[in-house]
C-alpha cells in the first residue's frame, strides 16, 4: 500500500511485519555549506578537527518542508538535511578509531541512543490519543543525544559496563532540555528545536513528566507494549 504526502510517498509494509518507509524527493547541493551552520556540528573535540572538515566538505541535501507563516503555512518552502552526515557519524562514533570494532573497545553509544528513542515511542504508544506527543519525533532525541555526545567525547564516559549511568545521562540532559525549552539543532544552531514557534510549552511539560515518573519508577512503559 502507498500513501501520497507533500513531493514524497510513504510506503507500508504489511508482512512480515508492518513498517512504513517515508520516500521523500531531496536536491542534492555540492557547494560550501550554508552560513547558517557555522558554529554547527561540534564534534572538534569528540571526533576531531580532521573528521569536521571532511564532513563540511560534503554534499548536503534540501527536503520539501511547510514553513509556518503566521497561523498558517508557505508553500514550496525546502529545509536544509543533513541525515547523510549523521549516519557518518553514528557509524564511526568513538573518539578512538577502534571503538566498537572487533578488537576494539565497545561503547554503549548506539544502544543508548535506540533506548531513548524508544522510550520516546513507547511513550507515544501509551498516549496514542494524546495530542501532547504529536510534534515531538525521534529526531529531538536525536539531536540531544549528539549533544551529549559532544559534552562527553571520551570513550570512557560510554563503556559498555556503563549502561544505566549513561542512559541516565542522556534523559537528563533531554529532561533538562525540554524544561529550559531549548535543543540547539547540532548542524545550525540558530535554530532552536523547542521553541515555542515549533513546540507548546504544555506538550513539553507533558512529555517532561511522564519521563520523569517512568525514570522515578523503573521504566515500566518499556514492558507494556
Amino acid at each position: 500500500m502507498t500513501a501520497m504526502f507533500l513531493h514524497g510517498v510513504t510506503l507500508l509494509v504489511r508482512k512480515p511485519k508492518e513498517i512504513s518507509v517515508d520516500i521523500i524527493l531531496a536536491s542534492e547541493y555540492k557547494s560550501s555549506w550554508p552560513t547558517s551552520t557555522q558554529g554547527g556540528l561540534p564534534i572538534s573535540n569528540w571526533l576531531g578537527a580532521k573528521v569536521k572538515n571532511s564532513l563540511r566538505r560534503q554534499q548536503f541535501y534540501l527536503v520539501p518542508k511547510h514553513a509556518k507563516e503566521g497561523s498558517g503555512f508557505q508553500e514550496e518552502t525546502w529545509r536544509l538535511s543533513f541525515s547523510h552526515i549523521e549516519k557518518d557519524i553514528l557509524k564511526n562514533h568513538g573518539q578512538s578509531k577502534t571503538c566498537c570494532e572487533i578488537d576494539g573497545v565497545k561503547c554503549c553509544r548506539k544502544e543508548r541512543l535506540k533506548l531513548m528513542k524508544y522510550l520516546l515511542e513507547q511513550l507515544k504508544e501509551k498516549f496514542g490519543n494524546r495530542k501532547e506527543l504529536d510534534k515531538l519525533c525521534s529526531y529531538h532525541v536525536k539531536t540531544a543525544f549528539f549533544h551529549v555526545c559532544t559534552q562527553d567525547p571520551d570513550d570512557s564516559q560510554w563503556h559498555s559496563k556503563d549502561l544505566e549511568l549513561c542512559f541516565d545521562n542522556c534523559v537528563t540532559y533531554f529532561l533538562q532540555c525540554l524544561k529550559t525549552e531549548q535543543l540547539e539543532h547540532y548542524f545550525i544552531p540558530e535554530v532552536d528545536l523547542l521553541s515555542r514557534d515549533h513546540i507548546d510549552k504544555l506538550s513539553k511539560e507533558f512529555l517532561s513528566k511522564q519521563i520523569e515518573y517512568e525514570r522515578n519508577n523503573g521504566f515500566p512503559v518499556f514492558g507494556e507494549f
